[in-house]
């Protein structure tokens, strides 16, 4: 399964990046479940539309940047918003397992940690820091590059027997892991099959949990005086959480819908374009600089582009771009640096992302362009879901105006 040595093929110390989105080997963050059916209508929350701080905004939103400086774009016809009526569904209900790991999330945040030295040994409960790369059928895994990734060497779900082959190591290590994707594995078309992550360790902390069970710890976690109180704390914030994704939930099915109204086809071109340019960002700069060479390189992006996954993903945001710059235009949407920089701060604060930093952001070119067409997104959603009724299912009140 592993081995100390150079893998056969490049060590992520000299080549770079592996597991992503569909098959990264950290400790999952668990999405927030919908409230019970006996739930109220979740509040609107104030940041629905930002996931990520600010480099990451444009990325993650279902917006194409760009898009209004590019040729040759589809003629789109803006759809009606008129009874624009979504029915949300009830989601999973919170769980023993959610609330648990959602402790061990606050207890590890007040852990003691001890930087490992170089040639130290690891054991299962460090934090890592690794360069990973995954393939599958001698081929890069899509979306699956790390560097510089930390993680808690915990075991994982969907990468069976990982975390207990690199606890095997020492800091400095370059290890090789064999394992089998389990059959639900979020890429389908990977599933039960081999793959190999090279794995370069590059750093690592002892982590010395306190005890949970003290008086001390519970005063130090400041969540209340005994563990009912504190689980009960952990209850009501990840209830307001799962409150949050359910309007998450209810703005992606109002999108998608004037999405289907409007009929809008993406040409191929467009969006082979912008996952060329969503590759070079996330893996392509970092290839060129460890040394693939171009046919490994163009390998690579052949995996993005041949990838349904990313391809549906990719067109839809390009649909929904396009239709709501077709709204934007017809309704006469008025965005000035203002508004901008309120609705951009608006998306950001629960993430930490300061007004300095955004104004900073602003103030570069490049940037600046990103930022206000993430703004023009945000304020078209927003336009949009002011025409919107949101009926959340199993709600006390059956009907909340988005």
């Amino acid at each position: 399964m592993a081995t100390k040595k150079n893998p056969p093929e490049k060590s992520p110390a000299s080549a770079a990046k592996a597991p992503g989105p569909s098959s990264a080997p950290a400790k999952p963050a668990k999405s927030a479940a919908a409230p019970s059916s006996s739930s109220k209508p979740p509040e609107a929350p104030a940041a629905v539309a930002a996931e990520t701080p600010v480099r990451q905004l444009v990325q993650r939103l279902p917006v194409a940047p760009g898009l209004g400086h590019q040729a040759d774009l589809p003629d789109v016809k803006a759809p009606s918003l008129e009874n624009l009526n979504i029915r949300v569904p009830v989601g999973e209900d919170l769980t023993e397992e959610d609330l648990l790991e959602r402790f061990h999330e606050l207890a590890r945040a007040k852990a003691e940690v001890r930087e490992r030295a170089e040639g130290e040994a690891l054991v299962m409960g460090d934090d890592v820091r690794l360069d990973i790369l995954g393939y599958a059928n001698g081929r890069l895994i899509p979306l699956s590059s790390r560097v510089g990734y930390w993680m808690e060497l915990a075991p994982q779900v969907m990468l069976p027997g990982f975390s207990e082959v690199i606890a095997e190591a020492s800091v400095g290590d370059s290890v090789e892991v064999g394992l089998v994707l389990p059959d639900n594995y979020p890429a389908e078309q990977l599933r039960g099959m081999p793959a190999r992550f090279l794995v370069d360790v590059r750093g690592a902390r002892e982590v010395r949990m306190p005890d949970t069970e003290s008086d001390a710890f519970l005063k130090l976690l400041g969540r209340g005086s005994t563990h009912e109180e504190v689980m009960s704390s952990i209850v009501e914030e990840m209830e307001g959480e799962m409150a949050d994704m359910l309007w998450v939930d209810a703005r992606n099915r109002v999108l998608d819908e004037i999405v289907a109204r409007s009929n809008v086809t993406v040409p191929k071109p467009l969006v082979d374009e912008e996952i060329r340019r969503r590759w070079h960002q996330a893996e392509g700069e970092v290839l060129a600089q460890k040394f693939f060479s171009l046919e490994e390189q163009q390998e690579a992006l052949d995996g993005w582009l041949h990838h349904p996954g990313i391809r549906d993903d990719v067109e839809r945001r390009l649909k929904i771009a396009l239709v709501l710059r077709a709204i934007a235009q017809r309704d006469k949407l008025q965005l000035t640096p203002q508004a901008a920089l309120e609705l951009l701060k608006e998306s950001s604060e629960p993430f930490g992302i300061t007004e300095a930093q955004l104004r900073e952001s602003m103030a570069d070119p490049a940037a600046s362009a990103q930022m206000t067409d993430v703004a023009w997104h945000l304020l078209a959603v927003e336009h949009v879901m002011t025409q919107a009724k949101v009926t959340f299912e199993g709600a006390e009140e059956g009907l909340a105006q988005a």
